[in-house]
């Protein structure tokens, strides 16, 4: 019987209890995208780490091994590799943190798309959260580039309806993508209006997200655009939306 091993970075985006000790776990790694594992004896705790390295949101390296390819793998060795320790107490930061994660677990796959770059996403949003970085900022800015990396990014360069690229004023939902002046004057009562910083935050690849000049009503509309676009794929409320919502006193 093929025996795997594979080692390499990982993110721990989901953990389930096991019998008494141990835990499964969902890791993000770059190239392989969501893979669950089990780790043995990991709520034990004892003198490996696993139980602290899986319960926080730490950078680890993690080996596995499998009987084969479609059999689940088993944690035999973790270490955390770039820790994360002011992020579990900063409330809104770590509510962040759980809807980035929450998202990259219901809507990623194996095989990650754009070779590692949800995982390299993901690992550099915790990053800038860890830091300090808005949790807004992070999240509205995050959001958007994972639709992309899911297939099912916005169309900001041109309007959705005539694909006209100049004044480009309103976003469609429905559509997924921006709509002229002209395109939407007629529902300008039903679609939110955008602004000049705002497409540019949309058109913007860069990771962490920057969002350099938007104020909080441009943040906040970025954000929701962006969890309209989640909406769309799937209408099953994130657990960890409200949480976050509360926390940076966002009005339903």
């Amino acid at each position: 019987m093929t025996r795997m091993r594979i080692g390499d970075n990982a993110l721990a985006l989901r953990r389930l209890p096991f019998r008494d000790t141990s835990w499964i776990v969902t890791l993000l790694m770059p190239g392989y995208g969501l893979i669950p594992a089990m780790a043995r004896g990991a709520r034990r705790g004892g003198r490996d780490g696993a139980r602290a390295a899986f319960s926080g949101f730490h950078l680890l390296e993690v080996e596995l091994r499998a009987r084969g390819p479609e059999a689940m793998g088993t944690v035999s060795r973790v270490e955390i590799v770039r820790a994360r320790h002011h992020l579990p107490f900063m409330a809104a930061a770590a509510a962040a943190a759980q809807l980035l994660i929450e998202v990259v677990h219901r809507f990623g796959m194996p095989g990650d798309p754009g070779d590692g770059a949800v995982f390299h996403g993901l690992d550099s949003a915790l990053d800038a959260l860890d830091a300090g970085v808005d949790p807004l900022v992070v999240v509205a800015g995050s959001l958007g580039r994972l639709l992309g990396l899911f297939g099912h990014g916005w169309r900001a360069g041109d309007c959705v309806g005539c694909g006209r690229r100049e004044d480009l004023r309103y976003f469609s939902v429905r559509r997924g993508g921006v709509v002229c002046a002209s395109c939407g004057f007629p529902h300008a009562q039903r679609l939110p209006e955008v602004t000049s910083a705002v497409l540019g935050a949309m058109n913007d690849r860069a990771w962490p997200p920057a969002m350099v000049g938007l104020s909080r009503n441009e943040l906040t509309l970025l954000y929701r655009l962006g969890m309209a676009g989640l909406t769309r794929i799937d209408p099953r409320a994130l657990a960890a939306e409200a949480p976050f919502r509360r926390l940076m006193d966002l009005a339903d």
